[in-house]
């Protein structure tokens, strides 16, 4: 019983920590402009400020954000591309970073 009431306090202790630090879309935002800016090489302001703007209309347009309020999933989905992110503990884990099977298939 004794192991029981203790799962069950870490469990609560877990996701009352997973809710207080559930990332924002906003935070969603900055992250993924850090990572455009990473897979650029941006190197001046200009390159920033175009690389920043392409991310801001790419995540305001393609991004289905799906809160499940201790943690946060995001989704870009194509046809023949799969992008998906948990967000959790203000920090993003990229689960699926690549292409579709069937856009794979073609090339």
């Amino acid at each position: 019983m004794k192991g029981l009431v203790m799962l069950v306090v870490l469990v609560l202790l877990v996701s009352l920590i997973g809710f207080a630090t559930n990332p924002t879309y906003e935070d969603y935002k900055e992250w993924y402009k850090t990572q455009n800016y990473e897979d650029v090489e941006v190197s001046n302001k200009l390159e920033k400020s175009v690389v920043g703007l392409v991310s801001d209309f790419v995540a305001d347009n393609t991004v289905i954000r799906d809160d499940y309020k201790i943690y946060s999933m995001y989704t870009i989905k194509s046809n023949d591309y799969n992008y998906k992110v948990v967000g959790a503990f203000n920090n993003f884990f990229v689960l699926a970073n690549g292409k579709t099977q069937s856009a794979a298939a073609i090339e």
